[in-house]
């Protein structure tokens, strides 16, 4: 999230909101919202934007439509806009240690360090424990004290949902990365429109 002297991320403000447009870099930012579904939960200035931003983005968007049969034919109702899903596919960045460089080792006896201690690890974990947590406030017991909403922000529009799936890859032709795919059930859709 933050930037170091050593490494920086390729968005480097903190609040990636305010992102300057002449970049031409827009990063994917989750939030997690209240039930009110406008107060963010987080920390102030705390969102999460992606190590690598997705390579796709795709939207599903269907109409509920039911056949019913009877003596006479068919019947059809319509009922409207169905649920939405957005799917991503993404990959983790590479996993590259300072004063090292690239690094695909699971095992600190062989090379003294893995690629767990890398920031693309890092990154990598906290979207899997959003996924894992899904917009869930857990109390001191383990108990669920509030449901959150997960809200994806890109450009002018924002989808608050919550997953539904969420699979990792790791094949032998890319050692240095993971390659993620998941599906979020959006409940709500905000676009902004801006008149020149």
């Amino acid at each position: 999230m933050g930037t170091s002297s050593l490494l920086s991320g390729a968005f480097p403000l903190k609040d990636p909101s305010l992102f300057p447009t002449g970049y031409g870099k827009r990063p994917v930012i989750f939030d997690i919202l209240g039930p009110d579904l406008e107060t963010s939960i987080l920390p102030v200035g705390v969102r999460m934007v992606l190590h690598v931003n997705p390579s796709q983005m795709s939207f599903k968007m269907t109409k509920k439509i039911e056949r019913i049969q009877t003596r006479g034919g068919w019947v059809e109702q319509h009922w409207g806009d169905d649920t939405q899903g957005v799917d991503f596919e993404a990959v983790t960045g590479g996993f590259v240690r300072l004063y090292q460089g690239l690094t695909s080792s699971t095992s600190p006896s062989l090379t003294g360090a893995t690629r767990r201690e890398t920031l693309a690890y890092d990154s990598y974990l906290d979207l899997l424990a959003l996924f894992h947590n899904n917009g869930s406030v857990y109390d001191e017991t383990g108990m669920v004290a509030m449901q959150g909403v997960i809200k994806v922000t890109l450009d002018e529009g924002s989808w608050l949902g919550w997953f539904t799936t969420f699979q990792v890859s790791e094949a032998a032709e890319k050692p240095y990365q993971f390659s993620l795919t998941a599906s979020m059930e959006i409940t709500r859709e905000i676009q902004v429109w801006r008149t020149v």
